[in-house]
């Protein structure tokens, strides 16, 4: 039972040392451009594009280029027809944080030769980048923003949402369904625990024991159960055990022998009309 218990207590410290876990998604709906000055990108019409993300946790957008402290994610590649780029998947970028807030964002396009192998070894395939400050906060809608560069335009949206089996404004919530020894629970949209059936606790690892059965004078190990404490009998533990050896005799608490009308002694074994 102890090492039990122990790893019970376990489980749930981690789960109160849990830190935020989300990720922000960038859509790129649609990018125009008449620069020339990619050495790779000629002709934007011949032009195959991909597009990096930098998410920093710095109001300085000018030093994302020495760290992106919270990481960075990659398109594909395409032609630079909108219809390729707005039907494109978000770009995901993973962050884990102690909080949410002021965020730099940085958006760049690149030209490649190779639709297979995309490189930014060679700075002069940066066709340009935008940086914007967002405050960052956790929602399904996506908001709305357009920049422009010299010669070129980038529409995009953004949003963050917290990953799976995280929850809250921060999402520092965390709740993943289990059926197991350390809780046997589902989880509503909010994050909350939502105890299976013939369960119930904060962690939903208490069976609820046969209706009806007494819950100080019983106890139960397995939902439907009804298992006696010393001193108490019955299917729901609701009868008290006499003394040991009484025979003419009740009780109405463990170790009691009251005896019955015409009877006398320790064990209620002796009749008056004996005597």
């Amino acid at each position: 039972m102890a090492p039990f218990l122990l790893t019970h207590m376990l489980v749930l410290i981690s789960a109160q040392l849990v830190k935020s876990s989300g990720v922000f998604e960038l859509k790129v709906h649609s990018f125009t451009t008449t620069s020339s000055s990619s050495s790779v990108c000629k002709e934007s019409r011949d032009c195959q594009v991909f597009f990096r993300v930098c998410l920093n946790y710095t109001q300085d957008v000018m030093s994302y280029r020495l760290a992106c402290s919270n990481g960075t994610g990659l398109t594909g590649t395409f032609s630079t027809d909108q219809s390729s780029i707005s039907t494109s998947a978000p770009i995901t970028v993973p962050f884990k944080l102690k909080g949410l807030g002021t965020f730099s964002v940085i958006v760049e396009a690149w030209s490649t030769e190779s639709s297979n192998d995309p490189s930014m070894e060679n700075l002069n395939s940066m066709i340009n980048h935008f940086a914007t400050q967002i405050n960052l906060t956790i929602g399904e809608k996506w908001s709305q923003d357009v920049h422009l560069g010299e010669q070129s335009k980038l529409h995009f949206s953004y949003r963050a949402v917290c990953d799976e089996f995280y929850y809250g404004d921060d999402c520092t919530d965390f709740c993943r369904p289990r059926d197991d020894p350390f809780g046997h629970f589902n989880c509503d949209a909010a994050g909350n625990r939502i105890c299976l059936p013939k369960w119930k606790g904060h962690y939903c690892a208490e069976p609820v024991c046969l209706p009806g059965c007494n819950e100080i004078q019983g106890y139960c190990e397995a939902p439907g159960e009804c298992r006696c404490r010393y001193g108490w009998q019955g299917p729901r533990c609701d009868e008290c055990l006499p003394y040991p050896g009484c025979r003419h005799g009740t009780c109405r608490k463990p170790q009691q022998c009251t005896c019955d009308e015409g009877w006398f002694g320790l064990l209620c074994d002796k009749n008056y009309k004996d005597e």
